[in-house]
């Protein structure tokens, strides 16, 4: 049973073929500190806005992207008395529910700006 927020390591980024019409995917290969591999998807643009490349250290968020520590310590992924690599799953479900919290009132407030006066 995992009961720890793994940190990873960005081993290799490949930009996944385009199909017309399509948000540009990137494939990225991860490594945690015992050596497991992980492959996922993301955002070309998500990568680009979160400043991750090769070499950064990651973990995998609520939602499946990549955060870089930085950002997951902000969001409050990362509890500052625990140890790196990670956090209990009690704690992991603390920061997700107030993650999609947060992410929910920022839909609202888009949909209340996108809305006609």
């Amino acid at each position: 049973m995992i009961d720890k927020l793994m940190i990873y390591e960005i081993k290799g980024i490949e930009k996944d073929l385009l199909e017309e019409g399509n948000i540009p995917m990137l494939t990225i290969y991860l490594e945690d500190q015992e050596g497991m591999e992980e492959i996922i998807s993301m955002e070309e643009s998500l990568m680009y806005e979160r400043q991750l490349q090769k070499g950064s250290k990651v973990v995998i968020g609520p939602d499946g992207n990549l955060f870089p520590l930085s950002m997951a310590e902000n969001l409050g992924m990362l509890d500052e008395e625990q140890e790196i690599p990670g956090i209990c799953l009690q704690q992991q479900g603390n920061w997700q529910a107030e993650w999609m919290e947060n992410y929910m009132d920022a839909l609202e407030e888009m949909d209340d700006l996108l809305k006609p006066q």
